[in-house]
């Protein structure tokens, strides 16, 4: 599952969380300021919001605006509490920002299915928009593995192991899909996500590198130039993630779907 961040002081949401997504996916923090230090940081996907925790200096729509202005790749739920200001709901609701979802305090229970609609326009799926007419399910469901993957750290085993296959029979099905081996199609997450990852402001190549457990920025520089042909600044330039698609797609020798309908904002 995707790693999300939680910014909240009522237990129910993180437990909600943890049952629909699972105990390792979720990290809880109690300030703004640890929040953005996790997002910068670590490889966070989406963040779910208590708007009683929410800096009291700040309306809510003014601090997620800026937060959405930093990171617009992060998928974003905002839990509004019966006291949050209405006018500020409101122009959050008028801005029609993807990725964003306002859930009611009294609705709690369906927070998980909240956070998979915001998470609608992330990587994972856009990724997998981009490849499923073209592979077998079980294709479109590695690449999806491999992508929770490059967040969680997993080893080709790993990946195997998630998808209920020894390694010799993932290899195999690799093959038979026309993807790259374990190894490289981890290797490919990571890219991908960073890609991503690239075209916020709020982001740099260093700390890219460090999201995604780099060695150091050579490394990960070195890893995008292997891959994709290309340097952070270039791949920042070329919208993140469409150049990154795009070259793994010709790697895969799949169709080019990408002209003008892959939205990353």
């Amino acid at each position: 599952m995707p790693f999300i961040t939680v910014l909240s002081g009522d237990l129910e949401v993180r437990d909600t969380l943890r049952t629909s997504l699972g105990p390792h996916s979720v990290a809880t923090v109690r300030s703004w300021e640890r929040l953005l230090w996790l997002v910068r940081e670590r490889p966070v996907t989406g963040v779910v919001l208590d708007s009683d925790a929410l800096p009291p200096d700040l309306a809510a729509d003014a601090t997620i605006g800026e937060l959405r202005r930093r990171f617009p790749s992060l998928a974003t739920v905002l839990v509004a509490r019966p006291g949050t200001d209405p006018l500020s709901l409101f122009r959050l609701g008028r801005a029609g920002i993807g990725g964003l979802v306002l859930l009611p305090a009294d609705r709690l229970a369906g927070v998980g299915e909240a956070l998979r609609r915001a998470l609608a326009v992330g990587t994972e799926a856009l990724v997998t928009r981009a490849v499923s007419s073209y592979l077998p399910p079980r294709g479109t469901r590695t690449i999806r593995l491999a992508l929770e993957g490059a967040q969680h750290g997993w080893s080709s085993e790993d990946l195997a192991s998630q998808g209920g296959l020894s390694r010799p029979h993932l290899s195999v099905c690799m093959r038979q899909c026309g993807l790259p081996s374990a190894g490289h199609l981890l290797v490919w997450a990571k890219l991908m996500h960073a890609g991503r990852w690239l075209a916020d402001p709020g982001r740099t190549a260093q700390s890219v590198a460090r999201q995604l457990e780099y060695s150091s920025g050579a490394a990960f520089r070195r890893a995008l130039r292997n891959y994709v042909g290309m340097t952070p600044t270039e791949v920042r330039a070329f919208g993140g993630l469409p150049p990154v698609l795009s070259r793994f797609l010709d790697e895969c020798g799949l169709p080019d779907t990408l002209q003008g309908d892959l939205s990353v904002a």
